[in-house]
Parts: C-alpha cells; structure tokens; sequence
C-alpha cells in the first residue's frame, strides 16, 4: 500500500508518519522544488511534475492537506476517483463563509462578531479575513474610519471583524471511526510577520504565517475545548455525511471566553509543531502525519477501509 500526497503544507510529517507505519510513500514535487524533497531517504517515489493534477490518477491512498484546494480546486478533488483519505466533501466546508457559518451554527460553537461597512465604529478596530484558507495571505487590522478606503482595493471576498484583544490558539483533533473516539491532538499559535509590531511601533504589516509553535494550554480550558470538538463532529455527521474522518482544527480567539474564527477540514499545518497531547492516547508522542497513517494501519487490519477513504 503506498500513501500519497503533494510536496507543500504538511506533506513531511505525511510521509514520515506513513513510513514509521510500515508504508511505502509516494511524493508529487514541482520541479522548483525538487532539489530538497529528492533528498529525504522518507519519499519511495518521487513524481516530479508541473501538473499536481496527476495525483488524481494515483493508485494509492492520498492525504489531503491545506494545499490540495489550492492546486486542484474542489470541484476536481470531489470528482476524482482517486481513494483520498478523510470525507473529500469536507474539504469545501473551509472554503466559504457560508458554510463555515453553517457547520458552526449547527454545532452551537460561539463565533466571533462581524459586521456590514456601514455597522462599524470610525474610533473602533476590525480585523478583515480573506475568504478560505490562504495562511493568512491579505488579513488585515484597521480602524473603522479606515475601511472604506482599504476596503477598494480588495478583490476577494472577505468578512469584518470585532478585532478580539486576546490570544489566537489553533486546536487539533483527530476523530477516529475505527476507534469511534475524539482525540485531541495538540493546540499551537501562529507566528505571522504582524508579530513585528510587538518590538516596533504599530505600522501596517501582513498577517501571511511563517510558522507555528506548540503551546500547553492551561489544563482547565481543554475539556470545553474537547466538547466544541465533539459537537463539531456530530454536526458534519448531519451535514456532510459520513461526516469528520480523521484531523481537522477549530481555531479560536481567547480574551476570557473562546469564539471560532474559522477551521481546518483536514490536517492542519499547525501540526507541523509536535504536541504533547498525542501521547495521552498513545502512550508515545507522535505526530498528526504519524496518526493519519495509524488509522489506515487500523483499517486495513479490520477489513474496513472503505470506512475512512472516499
């Protein structure tokens, strides 16, 4: 059996975690990029190509992650006969305000206040979010009075903000329909070029990500944490059946009581930070690629992998 994925976002923990589960790994690598993913000894196969819709004629299992939609789009993901794993029709729910207002509401998990241009406060500050999962790709923080100016120039469909002045934590689940468990893997922050502003006087600066750092959450807010997971996951159940297979993330704005900004539909690139939480379930610490692998090895040793591939 070889597991596949496309060589961006989290495609090393994919394949490391493939290969400490005993599989063969197949990689589809740009060829910009070639040089440093033909050096890993993890990668079995390595498809070098323009085109990364080739991966939909694999004959693997293939991985999805934050850059699948990017490359292919939904409409080719949902069509293909390729085996993915996870629900292939989750991966659309990230992508539009709507529907992450659906799955939210569904799930009665508090979302952070939005606002119309002509609802805002001239003395008040807003955070403006580009529509889907763009690394934080043309965020923004602005004042009311400033928005309709800076609003001109956007393209893109995008949602104003109550800007929330507390910290931002991006919580990892794993739901398992072998084990028929939750699990929460780990919670990390993210580390964006705005973060300048705390050694600088504020000027404008991009909230593009550059990277993530696992954080220990204080132990009293998990549990509440772990009930919007299972309330999220019973919701997609509903909506978008068989609903969540394997990793997604809420992600959270925290000033005394959590309000979801948004989610991941599969495995997000905050789990490129190692977290602890995994070994709590495991005895061990691994990682989310390690995990995905784990449940396939499940799978298939039960006879049920049509049960976590679509």
């Amino acid at each position: 059996m070889i597991i596949s994925t496309i060589a961006s976002h989290s495609a090393l923990q994919i394949m490391m975690g493939a290969k400490k589960e005993g599989f063969k790994t197949r990689l589809y690598v740009s060829p910009k990029r070639k040089s440093f993913y033909s050096s890993l000894p993890i990668v079995d196969d390595l498809r070098v190509t323009a085109n990364m819709e080739e991966i939909l004629s694999d004959d693997g299992i293939i991985v999805p992650h934050g850059s699948f939609v990017a490359y292919l789009g939904i409409d080719m993901i949902e069509s293909s006969k390729a085996k993915f794993f996870g629900n292939k029709r989750f991966l659309k729910w990230e992508t539009k305000f709507e529907l992450v207002d659906k799955i939210l509401q569904k799930a009665d998990i508090p979302q952070v206040e939005s606002f119309d241009l002509d609802e805002v406060r001239g003395d008040e500050l807003y955070f403006v979010r580009i529509e889907g999962p763009k690394g934080g790709s043309g965020h923004f923080i602005a004042y009311g009075h400033e928005l309709e100016g800076k609003l001109k120039d956007v393209k893109e469909n995008y949602r104003i903000e109550h800007f929330v002045d507390g910290v931002f934590i991006y919580v990892h689940f794993f739901y398992s329909p072998i084990l028929e468990r939750l699990e929460l893997f780990g919670v990390d922050e993210r580390l964006v070029i705005a973060d300048a502003n705390k050694r600088m006087p504020f000027k404008d600066l991009p909230y593009t990500i550059v990277g993530n750092k696992s954080i220990a959450l204080r132990e009293s807010l998990l549990p509440e944490l772990y009930d919007y997971g299972l309330a999220f996951v019973e919701a997609m159940e509903k909506l978008e059946p068989p609903g969540v297979i394997g990793p997604f993330s809420l992600h959270f704005a925290y000033d005394g009581e959590f309000r979801c900004i948004g989610f991941a539909s599969r495995i997000d690139g905050g789990s490129n930070a190692k977290h602890w939480y995994s070994s709590l379930y495991w005895g061990e610490e691994i990682m989310m690629g390690q995990r995905v692998a784990k449940e396939i090895r499940l799978a298939l040793d039960e006879n049920r992998l049509d049960e976590v591939i679509t």
